[in-house]
Formats: structure tokens, C-alpha cells, sequence
């Protein structure tokens, strides 16, 4: 997995939004994937200021609380409503996102069912959590899984009411791509900002090989995969 330092998380979200640019310019129906999470901020912010053009775009969602109404401000959905989407000039009918109010299994079937249509994804915005998830795939996840439920890790759970500044509801799972979904997409950018990662981030360095107690490392399996930091979380 090929790395690139940046001095700030300014700089490293200017990168990034300069590369879903280029993915656009090549193919303006490509299909994005873009994680919903505060290290997506300094990405979205440039991308909004970069007027790329999102009007061909086709965005599909990567993981949402089950059960949390994508209205609700801490759904996944309300976050890239807010943060990017209102931003930008992508078309609302080529956003799919997980419906949260579904049951998993409809919900999961119905989001792959548009990943096959759309053939895949050309561009993935991956977040990577202190426990190395990626998206809603937790410690100990399979890596040959499709869209799936998948049970909170009490990390996540802690750190989740940040999102939800009226109070988080009981949450206790969520839908998301699986390992399989990601690992296919044809451009991966996996940014990590901040000192509070640095030890992740170390850690995912430390192993030789991918292992399913530290999901992040399933991208040593992408040729086409990228490891995005500032120097805070590069240590």
C-alpha cells in the first residue's frame, strides 16, 4: 500500500479532492464511494471549493446506523447530506445510500443489487477506525463478506455520540459494504488525520500480511490502494 505524508490534514484533503477530480474528469459517471466521518471534513470541504463537476456522478452509500432515520442529524446520510451533497451539484437521483429503516437483509440486498447495476465502484473514500475498522466491518470480520449487518464493537460505540449532539439513540448495529465490496473498487484512498490515530496507524504498519483482527490491513490485498496521512497521525 503506497503512502503520502502531508504537513496537515488541509493539504492531504486538497489531494484527495484533486483525485476524485481526476476520476471525473476521466469518467464523469463514475461511481463514488465516500465514508461519512469527520476525517472526510478537510475532503469535502475541498472538493466543494474545487468546483468539480458532480452532475454525472453516481454516489453509493458505504455503511449507515441501522435503524437511525437518514434525516436524523448522526446518520451517515444527514452527515454527507450536510458536508458534501449541499455542497456540490450531484443529482439526487444518482445517490444511493443504505435505508436504514429497512430490515438488514432488504437493505443489504438492495444496495448491492445497485452496486452490481452501477458494475462496481471506481473511486473509494475509506475513514479507518481505532480499531482498524473500515466502513462498519469490525475486528474479526470476514474479509470474503458482502453488504451485511454487522454488530457494534464497544470502541465504536464510544465514539459514536459525537455524531449525535441531542443525544445518541440505542443503537447497536449497522449495515455496510463488506471487505469483498471494498477490495474491488478500482481506486482506494484510506486518509487517517490526527495524533488520537498515530497509534493505529502504527499499528497497521506493524503487520506483514492482512489479518482479520485489524480489518484496515485487508487493503494490503489492493494494488490500488493509498494510505493518506498528516504528519500527526504519521507520527
Amino acid at each position: 500500500m503506497k503512502k503520502q505524508i502531508f504537513a496537515a490534514e488541509a493539504q492531504a484533503g486538497q489531494y484527495l479532492a484533486q483525485t476524485v477530480d481526476a476520476v471525473l474528469r476521466k469518467k464523469p459517471d463514475a461511481v463514488l464511494c465516500l465514508a461519512a466521518g469527520h476525517t472526510s471534513l478537510p475532503a469535502f470541504a475541498a472538493m466543494a471549493e474545487m468546483g468539480t463537476d458532480f452532475s454525472r456522478a453516481r454516489i453509493l452509500g458505504l455503511d449507515e446506523w441501522l435503524g437511525v432515520p437518514a434525516g436524523q442529524e448522526g446518520s451517515c446520510a444527514y452527515f454527507l447530506q450536510k458536508n458534501l451533497f449541499s455542497r456540490i451539484n450531484a443529482r439526487p437521483e444518482n445517490i444511493v445510500l443504505f435505508d436504514s429503516m429497512a430490515e438488514a437483509a432488504a437493505a443489504c440486498a438492495a444496495i448491492e443489487t445497485q452496486l452490481l447495476a452501477w458494475g462496481g465502484i471506481d473511486y473509494l473514500l475509506l475513514g479507518m477506525g481505532m480499531n482498524g475498522h473500515l466502513a462498519l466491518n469490525e475486528p474479526g470480520d470476514r474479509f470474503d463478506r458482502g453488504p451485511h449487518e454487522a454488530p457494534l464493537s464497544q470502541t465504536t460505540l464510544a465514539v459514536a455520540p459525537k455524531y449525535f449532539p441531542e443525544g445518541m439513540p440505542p443503537i447497536k448495529s449497522g449495515v455496510t459494504l463488506g471487505i469483498k465490496n471494498l477490495l474491488k473498487a478500482r481506486r482506494i484512498q484510506l486518509a487517517v488525520f490526527g495524533a488520537h490515530k498515530a497509534e493505529a496507524v502504527q499499528k497497521l504498519l506493524s503487520y506483514a500480511q492482512p489479518c482479520e483482527a485489524f480489518p484496515a490491513t485487508a487493503l494490503y490485498l489492493a494494488e490500488n490502494a493509498e494510505l493518506v496521512l498528516d504528519e500527526a497521525a504519521a507520527g
